[in-house]
């Protein structure tokens, strides 16, 4: 398999740590790196995004998409919990998604619409939503402060991969800042990371697969 990515994409080290619980391995092709890769990715990939796998004939676009189809691919272990635990794993990792997707937009994407007089606004109710989501995303994990250092069902699974990576990226924007201006349009967007997230995140660094990452 090949993996077209970003080496700091919070979606694509969902991919990248879904492999390894999987124990499945991809050749790693940097889309920024390298312009080849990055015109292979656009020629893949309609909506021009990271992460793309390509399995063969198959080519996956979307990372909730290419995590799924490894669930099928390498059922076990499962990437979510059975039952309604695994709804309520996949609906916290739904909220990081909406986190990322919203800062990002704002801070990269948008970034031409920054000076229109209806900007502020807009910009006002959408980091709102990150801010509320954020604080939701705490008092998750403050309510298993103690109990058990995974999210859902006792164990590693699709949750804890997406909430990691968000409060990865998170923390890694205001180093990246410095030299990289889309990260601080983000940092400067005006939401602030719970300190509760990352004490939640810190000991997963230390995990074989996360260390990997870098």
């Amino acid at each position: 398999m090949i993996l077209y990515h970003f080496p700091t994409s919070a979606f694509a080290r969902r991919v990248r740590l879904t492999l390894a619980l999987k124990g499945l391995a991809a050749e790693l092709r940097d889309a920024r790196a390298d312009d080849r890769h990055l015109q292979e990715l656009r020629r893949l990939n309609p909506f021009h995004t990271v992460p793309v796998l390509v399995d063969g004939e198959r080519v996956v676009c979307d990372s909730v998409a290419i995590c799924d189809y490894l669930d099928r691919k390498a059922p076990a272990p499962p990437l979510w919990p059975e039952g309604v635990a695994g709804a309520e794993a996949f609906e916290i990792a739904t909220a990081t998604s909406n986190v990322v997707h919203i800062l990002a937009d704002l801070g990269v994407r948008y970034a031409p619409l920054h000076g229109d007089a209806n900007y502020p606004a807009v910009r006002e109710a959408l980091v709102g939503r990150v801010q509320r989501g954020l604080d939701h995303l705490a008092s998750l994990v403050e309510a298993r402060a103690g109990a058990s250092p995974y999210l859902v069902g006792g164990a590693w699974s699709g949750a804890d991969i997406a909430l990691y990576t968000t409060v990865a990226w998170l923390e890694g924007l205001g180093p990246r800042s410095a030299t990289y201006p889309p990260a601080k349009r983000v940092v400067d967007l005006g939401w602030t990371l719970p300190p509760s997230l990352s004490t939640w995140a810190a000991p997963h660094r230390n995990r074989p697969d996360v260390r990997a990452l870098d």
